[in-house]
């Protein structure tokens, strides 16, 4: 387990080492002059105004607060076009750093070739996910109180596709796998869930970045035993400011007796951070604590 542990930290830091080398912008590719962009320099410099022209490697930028500049291409990291609704009133919206992840799952929307973000829930539980493709991306995580003692910490594995298709429309299956652990030490105790929880979901996503909603079901295998009834998936999130969004993830068996998991809270974001401040909530909680158990989460995007 302790492998898996220092695996996925490999993962996460690795590509944001390799984020640092990577190469330098094309100039063929830079906008036209006229056009608002913001440009992120090697340095860590960000400027933002208008390009007023470019030739021989350099661009010409019109900024607000510092005049003109002569900006050599070799040195930009990243140049982001600000036409459309990335400017409002003056101000600059940033992408929503978590535009296809709710709290526990995601959308179907895929995370892009060399993005990812690292997750930490309670301080406890880590996750990383990574875009390999523009279509594909992997993950995992485990539960750090695990790692010591147990015969069989508490760790997950991911794989995603996720495909856009028309304007705001994309379809995406995952596949889960759970290590459930085992507290006892006992190896020979049997238990349902021996074996680990494998599920699959196929999703589907309507919106924006900053307006979406998911519509998924889901089936699992736990230990070697199937279910015998799908999970229903219902998640959204909506950007209703700058700097917060609101968003909901719930989960939906049904039976004899439907039974339901539901979270909802608020989103606080920055260019590549995001907290969460959540509750959890299902008919038994409900009959203790009414608005449900308070979960927390940070994330940080690295990558694109």
């Amino acid at each position: 387990m302790r492998p898996l542990c220092l695996a996925l930290l490999v993962l996460a830091f690795g590509c944001l080492s390799h984020q640092s080398v990577q190469a330098q912008i094309d100039p063929n590719s830079v906008p036209d002059v006229g056009t608002m962009v913001r440009i992120t320099m090697t340095d860590g410099s960000v400027y933002l105004g208008e390009i007023i022209s470019q030739e021989l490697g350099i661009i010409r930028l019109k900024t607000s607060n510092l005049g003109t500049l002569q900006v050599p291409t070799v040195n930009i990291e990243r140049l982001e076009d600000l036409t459309g609704d990335k400017m409002r009133k003056g101000k600059y919206w940033f992408e929503n750093p978590s535009y296809n992840r709710y709290f526990l799952g995601q959308s179907a929307q895929p995370l892009r070739k060399g993005e990812g973000y690292y997750q930490n829930i309670w301080v406890f539980f880590n996750a990383a996910h990574y875009g390999i493709t523009k279509n594909i991306s992997i993950g995992g995580g485990f539960e750090f109180l695990s790692t010591f003692g147990a015969q069989t910490p508490i760790f997950f594995l991911s794989a995603k596709a996720g495909f856009p298709f028309c304007q705001r429309s994309s379809a995406g299956a995952t596949i889960r796998y759970l290590n459930i652990a085992d507290l006892s030490g006992n190896d020979d105790i049997d238990t349902d869930l021996a074996g680990g929880l494998f599920l699959g979901t196929a999703q589907y996503t309507y919106g924006t970045n900053d307006h979406n909603i998911t519509g998924g079901i889901g089936y699992g295998i736990a230990g070697k035993e199937a279910a015998d009834r799908p999970v229903f998936v219902l998640g959204g999130q909506t950007r209703v400011g700058r700097r917060m969004g609101l968003l909901t993830e719930n989960y939906i068996i049904p039976g004899d007796r439907v039974e339901a998991v539901f979270i909802y809270g608020m989103r606080f974001m920055g260019e590549r951070i995001s907290f969460d401040l959540v509750f959890l909530n299902h008919r038994e909680i409900a009959k203790v604590i009414f608005i449900g158990i308070p979960m927390v989460d940070f994330v940080f995007k690295f990558g694109k």
